[in-house]
């Protein structure tokens, strides 16, 4: 298999690394962090004139027609920059959701949330029912779902396209720590009907692309921490020599490099499964490549803060903010220890074959 990037890919991951070097710096970052929402409307505005929010989603439903590869290069750009905006939720989310689920609807409403008119949210939780047409239950710390303008909610076996406004429905919003903001809703009796349903697919796809997509970030936000941990291993100086020639540092930043590598090698396997017809390969390859990021993720993030020292866990030091970001990347979408049993009743990664 090519896994050369053709020069269209090259020049999406030059361009979007440009803009995040220029105008996505920690300081900006910071100054996004305090705004109103805890991200900056400017930048998704900025994100939108690249055609970001476009880029995942097929022709046919007012996309760019680019794929995941594309979508791969994205997230590690953005991992790298610990961009706070919410792609995920609104972009990745919500928006494949619909783009899968929605069939001749799709494109009417994917078009607020691709031109950054609305904000998009995924509320994925197993405490919403349906009850004779009605949404009942509540909804926990739903990305975006303090800002959203619309939502995909999970009812049991269904999904529905749920208006922010709708009668019924409230929402008790809060800042996360990293950045951003989430909000736990609660369903008193909003009416939904056969218009609003997504097809089951819509779900599964959109929590496939969630999976590949945080494993493209993490690969950004890894190879980032270990740049920075190696840079620091060299320059500070104990004793009259860096600390970097300490040979038990080497081996853990050595260490730190094979989580990197197999992350990064998972993001591509992520990419990759897009293709794949067979839904039972699909489901184990996404629940062990969440495994993997969540473990490997834990350890490199662990790892920088540790090499580090006491500035690691400093709020004015960018490694804080990385470990804090890999440490919710484990959690999203479901804990490392989920998806293991998970694969684990899919029968494993790879099936044995006996001898005849």
């Amino acid at each position: 298999m090519n896994f050369d990037l053709s020069d269209d890919q090259r020049m999406l991951q030059d361009s979007v690394a440009r803009y995040l070097a220029d105008r996505y710096g920690f300081e900006q970052r910071t100054a996004h962090a305090g705004e109103a929402r805890g991200w900056s409307q400017q930048a998704w505005t900025e994100f939108v004139e690249l055609g970001l929010t476009m880029l995942p989603f097929r022709e046919e439903v007012g996309g760019l027609g680019l794929g995941s590869v594309e979508t791969m290069l994205v997230g590690e750009a953005f991992g790298r920059a610990l961009v706070i905006e919410p792609y995920l939720p609104s972009i990745v989310l919500a928006g494949t959701a619909v783009a899968e689920g929605a069939g001749e609807r799709a494109e009417a409403l994917l078009a607020p949330i691709l031109s950054g008119e609305a904000i998009g949210a995924f509320a994925d939780d197993a405490s919403v029912a349906l009850i004779d047409g009605y949404l009942v239950g509540t909804a926990a710390c739903v990305l975006a779902g303090d800002c959203a303008d619309v939502f995909v909610v999970v009812a049991g076996d269904g999904a529905y396209v749920v208006p922010g406004d709708a009668a019924g429905l409230s929402r008790r919003g809060y800042r996360l720590h990293g950045g951003g903001g989430a909000a736990d809703l609660h369903f008193d009796r909003v009416a939904v009907d056969a218009a609003s349903q997504l097809a089951p697919i819509g779900v599964t796809r959109a929590r496939e692309a969630g999976i590949a997509f945080l494993a493209a970030e993490a690969a950004g936000a890894m190879q980032s921490a270990l740049d920075i941990t190696v840079e620091y291993l060299k320059t500070r100086e104990q004793f009259g020599k860096p600390i970097g020639t300490n040979q038990a540092l080497q081996h853990r930043a050595a260490e730190m490099l094979v989580e990197v590598e197999q992350v990064k090698s998972a993001a591509i396997y992520a990419a990759t499964l897009a293709s794949e017809t067979d839904d039972a390969e699909r489901a184990k390859g996404f629940a062990a490549i969440k495994a993997v990021i969540g473990k490997s993720g834990r350890f490199v993030a662990q790892s920088a803060v540790q090499l580090h020292g006491g500035i690691g866990v400093s709020e004015e030091h960018i490694v804080s903010h990385w470990f804090r970001r890999l440490t919710t990347i484990g959690m999203i979408l479901g804990s490392t220890q989920f998806h293991v049993n998970r694969l684990a009743d899919l029968g494993g990664f790879t099936a044995v074959r006996r001898a005849a």
